[in-house]
């Protein structure tokens, strides 16, 4: 759950001798060793796995990370700003997706499919993930429900407690995975700061999972990754210029509006008290036993797409047509099309809209009654296309296309 999660090697051996042999060969007794010793002292391609060692070691921090899509109409800015207590493995962050009303209209409808509209607060406990829209109960993806909503729940899932941090999908867990090749700069006020280079195909775990995109299709120039790390040797900053993975994105028709994308981290107030991630008397419900792929749903049933944290229309809350509600199913259809020869039959969502088409027609008249659902009727679903060959030499035998897929058919809420 979550490619971003990082291994860590304690290396626990070289962690009890090294302040023997420092000692021995420098300090006299009660000598304190110099700050970040523990991580400057290490070669320098551990380094960065030392910084993460020693940033979990403060046991809390405050963090920022942010993804900014730069438009001609201006940027928008896709954050996460919280704390993190890195002993207990709890995080809690506010997110947030602002852009300016000149942002092309598209291409924020599509960055909002990791950002939904309104307030919306993120926890995390260990493997759980907690997630609340404004004065809502808590709703609490565990292991469980991930599994039973797939890759639907992945954005969500994405963000559960790691070994780099408590709040997962961030440039912390990237960090530990590069390796400096190149001494840092050293500032007057003791921090270091490293350029290094990331494999593209590393930088896109980065950007919302429905925009990744096929894990092939990533090119070879490196993006260049900026590490600042403070005079204790712990992690003050990153930030890295995604235009490589940006170009990869428009090579696969991806928000060809957006000219500049890059992400940016930020942790401060290490040590500093914080709050648990939420009380102990606030309602939390089980996503797995609220929730429900819209697949599933049988005709005439009504659900809710909002609160779910997901920013899909995929896994929705089941609720009663007389409650508010955004949709209502009018039924699950299959596709099963087979053509002679070798065709080019493009998407076989053609097909799955006609199958639709006639739910749509089917469907009770009263459900229209009163002007609550918009005009027409949406669809989701997946369709596959293959061709056959036969080599048999049959009378009738030879090439065969066929269209196999499956469609939920549902009514939107004007």
């Amino acid at each position: 759950m979550g490619t971003l999660k990082t291994v860590r090697h304690r290396r626990a051996a070289a962690a009890l001798l090294l302040p023997v042999l420092i000692g021995t060969a420098g300090c006299g007794a009660g000598e304190k060793a110099p700050a970040g010793d523990a991580v400057y002292g290490q070669p320098l391609a551990e380094q960065f796995q030392a910084a993460t060692d020693a940033t979990r070691e403060a046991g809390t921090a405050a963090f920022v990370s942010t993804l900014t899509y730069g438009a001609a109409g201006g940027d928008a800015v896709q954050r996460a700003r919280g704390s993190q207590d890195y002993e207990r493995g709890t995080a809690r962050a506010d997110l947030g997706l602002d852009a300016p009303r000149t942002f092309p209209e598209g291409t924020l409808e599509l960055l909002r499919g990791a950002a939904p509209e309104g307030k919306q607060v993120l926890a995390t406990a260990d493997d759980d993930v907690y997630v609340r829209s404004g004065s809502s109960a808590w709703l609490r993806y565990t292991p469980e429900a991930v599994s039973k909503f797939g890759e639907a729940a992945g954005e969500v899932a994405g963000h559960a407690a790691g070994d780099a941090a408590p709040y997962s999908g961030t440039l912390a867990d990237l960090v530990p995975r590069a390796i400096p090749r190149e001494a840092p700069e050293r500032r007057a006020d003791g921090s270091r700061v490293y350029r290094v280079d990331l494999l593209p195909e590393v930088a896109a775990e980065l950007l919302p999972r429905h925009l990744r995109g096929p894990g092939d299709a990533w090119g070879t120039e490196s993006v260049g990754l900026t590490v600042k790390l403070d005079a204790d040797g712990r992690l003050a900053s990153a930030a890295a210029d995604l235009a490589p993975v940006l170009a990869a994105l428009h090579d696969q028709g991806t928000l060809v509006e957006v000219k500049r994308l890059r992400a940016a981290y930020e942790l401060t107030a290490f040590g500093e008290p914080v709050k648990r991630p939420f009380d102990d008397d606030e309602p939390v419900e089980d996503a797995a036993e609220v929730l429900a792929p819209v697949a599933t749903l049988k005709a005439g049933r009504c659900a809710a797409t909002g609160g779910t944290g997901l920013g899909t229309e995929e896994i929705v809350r089941p609720v009663g047509c007389a409650d508010r509600h955004d949709l209502r199913v009018l039924g699950q259809v299959k596709v099963d099309r087979a053509f002679d020869g070798n065709r080019d039959v493009g998407s076989g969502d053609r097909y799955g809209r006609e199958e639709c088409g006639r739910a749509d027609a089917a469907a009770p008249k009263d459900w229209r009654r009163g002007g609550r659902y918009a005009d027409g009727f949406s669809m989701q679903g997946e369709s596959e296309v293959s061709v056959s060959v036969s080599m048999d030499g049959e009378p009738g035998s030879g090439t065969e296309t066929t269209v196999t897929g499956s469609y939920t058919c549902y009514l939107t809420t004007s």
